[in-house]
């Protein structure tokens, strides 16, 4: 595995169901939570955010990031960039 899951318990809802009831603290609204990071690069991460009252998935690269309404598209991103990373 090239990526450390963050929250476990959000990572795994995450892919199950809807994670619209997660509760973010001050910071994790400001900055988002994360939810994993690649090992070979501490720049590509998978994020749960709220943009405009709804969350979404940001997948963070260096100065780029992407925002997905869901999980599958967000981590078929973030698994792309791992495997960029990779190589």
């Amino acid at each position: 595995m090239n990526y450390r899951v963050m929250n476990k318990q959000v990572f795994e809802q995450a892919q199950l169901r809807s994670v619209s009831d997660v509760p973010f603290t001050e910071e994790e609204l400001q900055n988002g939570m994360m939810l994993a990071v690649s090992k070979g690069d501490a720049e590509l991460a998978l994020y749960l955010v709220e943009v405009d009252g709804q969350k979404k998935f940001e997948v963070r690269w260096d100065d780029s990031q992407e925002f997905f309404t869901g999980w599958y598209s967000a981590w078929e991103n973030f698994t792309w960039c791992l495997n960029i990373t990779g190589n």
